[in-house]
């Protein structure tokens, strides 16, 4: 009896000590992830804002999930960049539940309405068009995006995650720098549009102060009466007259009450390709996701790393990248159109990235060795939100309205800027495809929001961009300074960026390496004007217990968590 109560005493304080170690363990992981730039060690988010990132983090600090802060960081997105995004656009989302350890998809992209006109989209060509008009908005998913979300995997009631949004709407805010140089620099096209009243005096003098009062109301409705009272009630009655009294022509295209009541967002499985010791997850079609893996795909059999980046090395380096961004544009058209889908499943082999990767020399070829192929017109805008919670969970998300405050087409009665997403249509030579085949459609989208899951489950990246036709090299170009170049996420997104145009011209950012700018251009890559309109990336890393959560400074952001 001695000897059991002597083993039983030994066993207790085995198991003490074994809580002690680990105690002073987190305490010591703690220490070595302080709370500081960028720094958290329990939950973050990234959104292309200071206010929507702390708006998220706060839902996450109510014991919100992942899913629940990134809608609540995009409601604020839509006053804080009413240019990118908002309920009157489209979104998707790529979501991961630690719990199942799964990854799920929801798609809420825009669709094309029942009543086309054959003859009217005659406008397509290359940014700035097409022309402001309501045949051009396509019928709005973003909502239904976020009731499917939130219906899977929210944690607080609906309602409060709207609550700070309207707060903001109601009692205005002064009008943030990044939205004024838009502001300003559409002048003119504000003012001869129904956007004038949000933005300037009726004298034609700038507001000093943006408020939404008619948004904050339709918001109240929709967190009170959920998304039906939108798409199958007055909301979306008082939307569609807007939209009918802006229509400038009987062939004008635009959405009907019929549209609204039949839209449904879409729970899919993402594409994966296994990078290394990670496996990322992206989003399928209508996303270019399978662009962004084939990219990744072909270039991973390089074996780049910290060294690749250093000295002369990195010109050979910033040659392959580019020359593998040029036959991903090869590829472009063929993930257009209703063959699509059959291509998907090539574009992730790795036999197609071994055949690329080998095609990839020290030269660079006329057009038709990566595509004889006409590409589409180049396309901007978009904001992208990333976050992580206390249980792991992650949220990778794109919203978009299209082009600049999308149609500019704004529905005094309900608050809503309307996308112009059927834009995303136009095609080789800037045509609009046959109108049988588009009716009731989702259009190709750049955007395409990842995560990337280590095999042990330690370390995790929840990244995604905007900016358009940019966002695939954008997003690819982060991955790349991050797991394989050993930048820190904050470097990875800092880092000069650049962007081959569907013309194959390789365009940089004015911050991009001027010594490389000039190898590329002693190689006879083409290069063209510096990057304007920049791609926005928003990133979060996890290693182990330690979370570095970066909102892009192009666009004046700032992550929070805590």
């Amino acid at each position: 009896m001695k000897n059991r109560r002597s083993c039983c005493c030994l066993v207790v304080l085995l198991v003490a000590v074994l809580l002690a170690a680990l105690t002073a363990v987190l305490l010591l992981w703690k220490l070595h992830c302080p709370r500081g730039h960028n720094l958290y060690s329990t939950a973050a988010v990234a959104a292309d804002s200071k206010e929507c990132s702390e708006i998220g983090r706060d839902i996450l600090l109510a014991g919100g999930s992942a899913v629940d802060g990134a809608i609540a960081a995009l409601l604020c997105t839509s006053l804080i960049n009413p240019q990118s995004m908002g309920i009157g656009g489209g979104s998707i989302f790529t979501i991961y539940d630690a719990k199942k350890d799964r990854v799920t998809v929801i798609n809420a992209r825009e669709k094309a309405p029942q009543k086309l006109t054959a003859g009217t989209y005659t406008g397509c060509g290359p940014y700035p068009k097409p022309d402001p008009g309501t045949h051009w908005i396509a019928v709005p998913g973003e909502l239904r995006g976020y009731e499917k979300a939130h219906q899977i995997f929210g944690k607080l009631p609906w309602k409060s995650l709207f609550e700070p949004s309207i707060k903001l709407a109601e009692r205005g805010f002064p009008i943030p720098n990044y939205l004024k140089l838009f502001v300003q620099h559409l002048r003119e096209e504000i003012l001869n549009s129904t956007l004038r009243s949000l933005f300037y005096h009726s004298d034609g003098s700038p507001l000093a102060n943006v408020r939404y009062p008619q948004l904050a109301k339709t918001l109240r409705a929709i967190a009170d009466e959920g998304p039906d009272v939108f798409y199958n009630g007055r909301i979306g009655q008082e939307l569609i007259a807007d939209i009918q009294k802006q229509t400038r022509s009987n062939s004008d295209s635009i959405i009907t009450f019929k549209d609204l009541n039949q839209y449904a967002a879409s729970v899919t499985e993402p594409l994966n390709i296994s990078l290394g010791n990670y496996m990322m997850y992206t989003p399928p079609l209508p996303s270019k996701g399978a662009i962004l893996s084939f990219i990744l795909n072909v270039l991973k059999d390089f074996k780049f790393s910290a060294e690749s980046m250093e000295g002369s090395q990195r010109m050979q380096t910033y040659h392959r990248i580019i020359e593998a961004f040029k036959f991903a544009n090869g590829q472009l058209n063929k993930i257009i159109g209703p063959k699509a889908q059959s291509h998907i499943s090539d574009l992730l082999s790795d036999q197609l990235a071994k055949l690329t990767q080998q095609r990839i020399d020290d030269e660079v070829h006329p057009r038709n060795y990566y595509t004889a192929e006409p590409q589409t017109p180049d396309k901007y805008a978009t904001s992208h939100v990333s976050v992580i919670d206390r249980d792991g969970n992650a949220v990778s998300v794109t919203s978009s309205i299209n082009h600049l405050f999308g149609s500019k087409i704004f529905s005094k009665s309900t608050g809503i800027i309307l996308n112009n997403q059927l834009a995303d249509f136009c095609g080789p030579n800037n045509t609009f495809p046959d109108i049988a085949t588009v009716k009731g459609q989702q259009p190709p989208s750049s955007m395409s929001p990842s995560i990337l899951i280590s095999q042990d489950k330690t370390s995790m990246m929840v990244v995604g961009s905007s900016g358009g036709s940019m966002i695939v090299s954008a997003t690819a170009q982060v991955i790349m300074n991050t797991l394989w170049f050993g930048l820190s996420m904050t470097d990875a997104i800092k880092k000069g960026r650049l962007y081959v145009n569907s013309n194959n011209i390789v365009n940089l950012e004015r911050e991009f390496d001027k010594e490389v700018e000039k190898a590329m251009k002693e190689k006879h890559h083409e290069i063209g004007q510096p990057i304007r309109l920049q791609s926005v990336a928003q990133g979060i890393f996890r290693d182990h217990g330690c979370i570095e959560a970066v909102s892009d400074t192009r666009k004046q952001g700032k992550s929070a968590g805590y």
